[in-house]
Protein backbone atom coordinates (compact mmCIF):
# COMPACT_ATOMS: atom_id res chain seq x y z
CA UNK A 1 0.00 0.00 0.00
CA UNK A 2 1.39 3.07 -0.85
CA UNK A 3 0.02 6.89 0.51
CA UNK A 4 0.18 9.90 -1.42
CA UNK A 5 -0.90 13.49 0.23
CA UNK A 6 -1.49 15.41 -2.11
CA UNK A 7 -2.44 19.64 -0.92
CA UNK A 8 -4.47 21.72 -3.35
CA UNK A 9 -4.63 25.35 -2.54
CA UNK A 10 -8.28 26.49 -3.24
CA UNK A 11 -9.28 30.46 -2.75
CA UNK A 12 -5.74 30.89 -0.76
CA UNK A 13 -7.05 27.98 1.73
CA UNK A 14 -4.99 24.65 1.55
CA UNK A 15 -7.31 21.37 1.29
CA UNK A 16 -4.82 17.59 2.03
CA UNK A 17 -6.63 14.92 0.58
CA UNK A 18 -5.00 11.23 1.11
CA UNK A 19 -5.20 9.16 -2.11
CA UNK A 20 -4.63 5.21 -1.37
CA UNK A 21 -2.64 3.30 -3.93
CA UNK A 22 -3.60 -0.69 -3.77
CA UNK A 23 -0.71 -2.38 -5.61
CA UNK A 24 -2.28 -6.01 -5.62
CA UNK A 25 -5.70 -7.16 -6.98
CA UNK A 26 -6.98 -9.28 -3.50
CA UNK A 27 -9.95 -12.04 -3.68
CA UNK A 28 -10.98 -12.77 -0.90
CA UNK A 29 -13.75 -16.16 -0.76
CA UNK A 30 -15.16 -17.57 2.16
CA UNK A 31 -17.79 -20.56 3.32
CA UNK A 32 -20.79 -18.96 5.22
CA UNK A 33 -21.64 -22.36 6.52
CA UNK A 34 -20.59 -21.32 9.79
CA UNK A 35 -23.27 -18.82 10.13
CA UNK A 36 -25.73 -21.49 10.31
CA UNK A 37 -25.23 -21.53 14.42
CA UNK A 38 -26.69 -18.22 15.78
CA UNK A 39 -24.66 -17.42 18.48
CA UNK A 40 -21.74 -17.24 15.30
CA UNK A 41 -24.10 -15.49 13.15
CA UNK A 42 -24.67 -12.56 16.08
CA UNK A 43 -21.26 -11.72 17.29
CA UNK A 44 -20.01 -11.64 13.69
CA UNK A 45 -23.40 -9.19 13.31
CA UNK A 46 -21.74 -6.83 15.81
CA UNK A 47 -18.45 -6.52 13.67
CA UNK A 48 -19.79 -4.68 10.63
CA UNK A 49 -20.63 -1.12 10.04
CA UNK A 50 -24.17 -0.09 11.01
CA UNK A 51 -25.65 0.35 7.49
CA UNK A 52 -24.34 -3.41 6.73
CA UNK A 53 -26.32 -4.62 9.87
CA UNK A 54 -29.41 -3.56 8.50
CA UNK A 55 -28.98 -4.68 5.08
CA UNK A 56 -28.69 -7.92 6.76
CA UNK A 57 -31.80 -8.14 8.95
CA UNK A 58 -33.90 -6.55 5.78
CA UNK A 59 -33.62 -10.17 4.43
CA UNK A 60 -36.32 -12.20 5.16
CA UNK A 61 -34.66 -15.69 4.76
CA UNK A 62 -31.74 -16.98 6.64
CA UNK A 63 -29.88 -17.69 3.55
CA UNK A 64 -30.32 -14.10 2.31
CA UNK A 65 -28.87 -12.70 5.65
CA UNK A 66 -25.88 -14.92 5.70
CA UNK A 67 -24.80 -13.90 2.45
CA UNK A 68 -25.40 -10.22 3.36
CA UNK A 69 -23.19 -10.90 6.34
CA UNK A 70 -20.56 -12.43 4.27
CA UNK A 71 -19.63 -10.25 2.13
CA UNK A 72 -19.82 -7.38 4.32
CA UNK A 73 -17.41 -9.39 6.78
CA UNK A 74 -15.17 -9.71 3.69
CA UNK A 75 -15.27 -5.75 2.82
CA UNK A 76 -14.40 -5.34 6.05
CA UNK A 77 -11.32 -7.86 6.58
CA UNK A 78 -10.23 -6.62 2.80
CA UNK A 79 -10.16 -2.84 4.13
CA UNK A 80 -8.50 -3.35 7.24
CA UNK A 81 -5.63 -5.55 5.29
CA UNK A 82 -5.27 -2.59 2.26
CA UNK A 83 -4.77 -0.56 5.35
CA UNK A 84 -8.02 0.99 5.11
CA UNK A 85 -9.60 0.25 8.25
CA UNK A 86 -12.93 1.76 8.58
CA UNK A 87 -13.39 2.58 4.75
CA UNK A 88 -16.33 0.35 4.43
CA UNK A 89 -18.18 2.00 6.99
CA UNK A 90 -18.57 4.84 4.18
CA UNK A 91 -19.97 3.34 1.02
CA UNK A 92 -21.02 5.99 -1.66
CA UNK A 93 -22.50 4.97 -4.96
CA UNK A 94 -22.26 6.07 -8.54
CA UNK A 95 -23.81 5.63 -11.93
CA UNK A 96 -26.01 2.67 -11.73
CA UNK A 97 -25.85 2.50 -8.37
CA UNK A 98 -22.66 1.21 -8.25
CA UNK A 99 -20.97 1.21 -4.54
CA UNK A 100 -17.53 2.60 -4.19
CA UNK A 101 -15.44 3.50 -0.70
CA UNK A 102 -16.08 7.07 -0.74
CA UNK A 103 -13.26 8.11 1.19
CA UNK A 104 -10.99 6.17 -0.95
CA UNK A 105 -10.40 7.52 -4.48
CA UNK A 106 -8.37 5.00 -6.76
CA UNK A 107 -9.55 1.94 -4.39
CA UNK A 108 -12.47 -0.34 -6.20
CA UNK A 109 -13.71 -3.45 -5.24
CA UNK A 110 -17.18 -5.36 -6.02
CA UNK A 111 -19.02 -8.06 -3.66
CA UNK A 112 -20.76 -11.64 -5.02
CA UNK A 113 -22.30 -14.64 -3.26
CA UNK A 114 -24.24 -17.78 -4.57
CA UNK A 115 -24.94 -20.63 -1.86
CA UNK A 116 -22.38 -20.77 0.86
CA UNK A 117 -19.66 -18.81 -0.98
CA UNK A 118 -19.04 -14.94 -0.63
CA UNK A 119 -17.05 -12.95 -2.01
CA UNK A 120 -14.87 -9.89 -1.88
CA UNK A 121 -12.52 -8.31 -4.66
CA UNK A 122 -10.31 -4.93 -3.47
CA UNK A 123 -8.53 -3.48 -6.47
CA UNK A 124 -6.54 -0.55 -7.96
CA UNK A 125 -8.33 -1.05 -11.45
CA UNK A 126 -12.30 -0.72 -11.77
CA UNK A 127 -13.35 -4.11 -10.79
CA UNK A 128 -16.86 -6.82 -11.04
CA UNK A 129 -16.41 -10.14 -9.34
CA UNK A 130 -19.17 -12.93 -9.76
CA UNK A 131 -19.02 -16.59 -8.05
CA UNK A 132 -22.11 -19.25 -8.99
CA UNK A 133 -22.38 -22.61 -7.55
CA UNK A 134 -22.75 -25.21 -9.83
CA UNK A 135 -25.84 -27.22 -10.01
CA UNK A 136 -27.26 -29.13 -13.10
CA UNK A 137 -27.43 -28.89 -16.97
CA UNK A 138 -28.10 -25.26 -18.04
CA UNK A 139 -28.04 -26.01 -21.99
CA UNK A 140 -31.50 -23.82 -21.97
CA UNK A 141 -30.51 -21.05 -20.10
CA UNK A 142 -27.48 -20.92 -22.36
CA UNK A 143 -29.86 -20.95 -25.49
CA UNK A 144 -32.01 -18.16 -23.55
CA UNK A 145 -29.38 -15.31 -22.74
CA UNK A 146 -25.99 -16.29 -24.63
CA UNK A 147 -25.34 -15.40 -28.69
CA UNK A 148 -25.23 -18.63 -30.73
CA UNK A 149 -21.40 -18.94 -30.99
CA UNK A 150 -21.19 -19.01 -26.99
CA UNK A 151 -24.09 -22.08 -26.93
CA UNK A 152 -21.96 -23.70 -29.75
CA UNK A 153 -18.88 -23.35 -27.77
CA UNK A 154 -20.59 -25.10 -24.73
CA UNK A 155 -21.94 -27.95 -27.16
CA UNK A 156 -18.49 -28.80 -28.23
CA UNK A 157 -17.45 -30.23 -25.20
CA UNK A 158 -18.08 -34.22 -25.09
CA UNK A 159 -19.74 -34.90 -21.88
CA UNK A 160 -22.92 -33.10 -20.00
CA UNK A 161 -20.40 -32.48 -17.29
CA UNK A 162 -17.84 -30.84 -19.24
CA UNK A 163 -20.87 -28.49 -21.05
CA UNK A 164 -22.30 -28.05 -17.16
CA UNK A 165 -18.87 -26.20 -16.59
CA UNK A 166 -18.71 -24.20 -19.63
CA UNK A 167 -21.79 -22.98 -18.78
CA UNK A 168 -20.84 -21.42 -15.47
CA UNK A 169 -17.33 -20.06 -16.78
CA UNK A 170 -19.28 -17.67 -19.85
CA UNK A 171 -22.24 -17.21 -17.01
CA UNK A 172 -19.83 -15.43 -14.21
CA UNK A 173 -17.44 -14.07 -16.76
CA UNK A 174 -20.32 -12.53 -18.11
CA UNK A 175 -21.65 -11.33 -14.28
CA UNK A 176 -18.31 -9.86 -13.91
CA UNK A 177 -18.33 -7.46 -16.84
CA UNK A 178 -21.84 -6.43 -16.08
CA UNK A 179 -20.84 -5.50 -13.03
CA UNK A 180 -17.92 -3.81 -13.84
CA UNK A 181 -19.50 -1.56 -15.89
CA UNK A 182 -22.20 -0.52 -13.42
CA UNK A 183 -24.84 -1.87 -15.63
CA UNK A 184 -25.34 -5.60 -14.39
CA UNK A 185 -28.65 -6.66 -15.21
CA UNK A 186 -29.35 -3.88 -17.03
CA UNK A 187 -27.01 -5.12 -19.78
CA UNK A 188 -28.49 -7.79 -20.98
CA UNK A 189 -25.78 -11.04 -21.67
CA UNK A 190 -26.79 -11.98 -25.18
CA UNK A 191 -25.31 -7.87 -26.00
CA UNK A 192 -21.82 -8.57 -26.03
CA UNK A 193 -19.52 -11.93 -26.90
CA UNK A 194 -17.07 -13.69 -24.94
CA UNK A 195 -14.36 -15.96 -26.51
CA UNK A 196 -12.21 -18.72 -24.94
CA UNK A 197 -9.76 -19.77 -27.25
CA UNK A 198 -7.28 -23.24 -27.14
CA UNK A 199 -5.25 -21.24 -24.83
CA UNK A 200 -7.44 -19.91 -22.54
CA UNK A 201 -7.51 -16.64 -23.33
CA UNK A 202 -10.42 -14.71 -22.91
CA UNK A 203 -12.01 -11.71 -25.14
CA UNK A 204 -14.46 -9.36 -24.95
CA UNK A 205 -16.68 -8.03 -28.26
CA UNK A 206 -18.80 -5.62 -27.38
CA UNK A 207 -19.44 -3.39 -30.43
CA UNK A 208 -16.12 -4.19 -31.13
CA UNK A 209 -12.97 -5.95 -29.44
CA UNK A 210 -12.42 -4.91 -25.79
CA UNK A 211 -9.02 -4.93 -24.81
CA UNK A 212 -9.27 -2.73 -22.11
CA UNK A 213 -10.73 -5.22 -20.47
CA UNK A 214 -8.99 -8.21 -18.56
CA UNK A 215 -10.89 -11.37 -17.59
CA UNK A 216 -9.84 -13.80 -14.62
CA UNK A 217 -10.88 -17.20 -13.38
CA UNK A 218 -10.84 -19.12 -10.25
CA UNK A 219 -11.41 -22.80 -9.49
CA UNK A 220 -11.07 -24.16 -5.87
CA UNK A 221 -12.80 -27.12 -6.96
CA UNK A 222 -15.53 -26.96 -4.32
CA UNK A 223 -18.46 -27.15 -6.55
CA UNK A 224 -18.61 -23.51 -7.37
CA UNK A 225 -17.00 -20.96 -10.05
CA UNK A 226 -15.39 -17.79 -9.31
CA UNK A 227 -14.22 -15.01 -11.39
CA UNK A 228 -13.00 -11.42 -11.98
CA UNK A 229 -13.26 -8.60 -14.76
CA UNK A 230 -11.04 -5.77 -14.69
CA UNK A 231 -10.79 -2.91 -16.62
CA UNK A 232 -8.24 -0.34 -17.86
CA UNK A 233 -5.31 -3.23 -18.46
CA UNK A 234 -4.91 -4.75 -15.72
CA UNK A 235 -3.87 -8.17 -17.90
CA UNK A 236 -0.47 -8.27 -15.81
CA UNK A 237 -1.36 -6.90 -12.37
CA UNK A 238 -0.29 -9.09 -9.35
CA UNK A 239 -3.16 -10.74 -7.55
CA UNK A 240 -3.10 -12.52 -4.05
CA UNK A 241 -6.07 -15.10 -3.56
CA UNK A 242 -7.08 -15.11 0.32
CA UNK A 243 -10.11 -17.99 1.44
CA UNK A 244 -10.69 -17.02 4.73
CA UNK A 245 -11.91 -18.93 7.27
CA UNK A 246 -14.74 -16.86 9.29
CA UNK A 247 -14.31 -18.51 12.70
CA UNK A 248 -11.09 -16.54 12.95
CA UNK A 249 -13.28 -13.26 13.21
CA UNK A 250 -14.62 -14.37 16.24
Amino acid sequence: MVLLLIYIIINEKISFYIFFMLETTRIYIADISVLKDSSVFEKLLKAVPGYRQRKVMSFKFPKGKMQSLGVGLLLRKACEEAGLAGADERIAYGENEKPFLADCPGIHFNLSHSGERVMCVISPFEVGCDVEIIKGNRGRLAERFFLPEESAWIKHFESLEMQTEAFYRLWTLKECYMKVTGRGMSLMPDKFALHVDDYENISLDHGGMRLEYTFREIDLHDGYRHAYCMKNNGKNAPQEIRCVDLNILL
